[in-house]
C-alpha cells in the first residue's frame, strides 16, 4: 500500500534499497485466474492533471504490489516535477505536489464503506494499523469494486450508500495509513473484503502518455499520465 520512498532518492532512481531486497527475495507475482481478464467498467483515471505511475503493471519489477493476491493489478500514483516528489525538505506532508489534490471517482457505482477520520503520517511514518487509511470502497456492479486509498483526513466526501458517477469528487490525496509519503493507491478486486479477493486489472479509458491519447489501456511504471477529457 506504499511506495518505496521517493525523497531520499537522488533524481535519477526510482527503487529504493528495500524495494530491490524485495524485489530479488520475490520475484514472482501472486497466481491469478484474471491475466485474460477485461474491465467490465468504464474506469477514468481517479484525477485530473499529470501524475506518475510510481507502482504499476504485471510484473514485480514495474509493480511491488504484484506480489499480493487482491493487489495483483494495483496502482500507486504520485506527482513528481524535476525528478521530485516533493518541494523544499520533504518533512512535510504540505511538502508533496500530490497532497491535497482532488481525487475522483474512477467510475460509477455505490460507495460501499469510506473512512476519513485517520490522521495523515508523517512522512516516513507508517500506520501498519489501518493499512488503507482514509478511504472509499465503490462496488461498480459487475463483481468489480475499486478501492481508492491513503486519503487525506477530513477531506472524503461521500458515505456508504451513496451513488456516484465517474468524476464524482470522493477526497482529496493524503498520507494515511500503510503510507510512507503522500499518494494514491488505487486496485480493483472481485469482493468488497480487502483481504479476501482477487485482483482485476484496470483498464482505463481516455488517458494520454507522452502526448498520445490512450482509448483503454493499462498504465505502467514510469509512466507520466492524465485523464483526457469528459467526466
Amino acid at each position: 500500500m506504499k511506495p518505496a520512498t521517493i525523497r531520499k532518492l537522488p533524481k535519477a532512481g526510482w527503487l529504493n534499497g528495500a524495494a530491490r531486497i524485495l524485489l530479488s527475495l520475490q520475484k514472482k507475482p501472486a497466481p491469478s485466474r484474471f491475466l485474460e481478464y477485461q474491465t467490465k467498467t468504464m474506469l477514468r483515471l481517479p484525477f485530473d492533471g499529470e501524475w506518475y505511475v510510481f507502482w504499476g503493471g504485471r510484473s514485480v519489477r514495474q509493480n511491488r504490489h504484484a506480489v499480493v493476491p487482491n493487489q495483483r493489478f494495483a496502482y500507486d500514483f504520485l506527482i513528481l516535477k524535476d525528478g521530485q516528489s516533493f518541494h523544499g525538505t520533504g518533512e512535510s506532508n504540505d511538502d508533496y505536489y500530490c497532497f491535497g489534490q482532488p481525487i475522483y471517482a474512477p467510475g460509477a457505482g455505490l460507495v460501499v464503506a469510506a473512512a476519513g477520520e485517520f490522521q495523515d503520517n508523517l512522512p516516513g511514518v507508517m500506520d501498519a494499523k489501518q493499512p488503507l487509511g482514509n478511504y472509499v470502497l465503490l462496488d461498480h456492479g459487475n463483481g468489480e469494486f475499486s478501492f481508492i486509498a491513503h486519503l487525506r483526513q477530513g477531506s472524503v466526501r461521500v458515505q456508504a450508500g451513496n451513488r456516484v458517477e465517474a468524476g464524482t469528487l470522493l477526497g482529496a490525496c493524503g498520507n494515511s495509513g500503510h503510507s510512507s509519503e503522500p499518494h494514491l493507491h488505487f486496485h480493483l478486486q472481485n469482493t468488497s473484503v480487502l483481504s479476501r479477493g482477487e485482483g482485476l486489472p484496470a483498464f482505463f479509458c481516455n488517458y494520454v502518455v507522452r502526448g498520445k491519447t490512450v482509448a483503454r489501456g493499462e498504465p505502467i511504471a514510469r509512466q507520466t499520465v492524465r485523464h483526457a477529457a469528459g467526466p
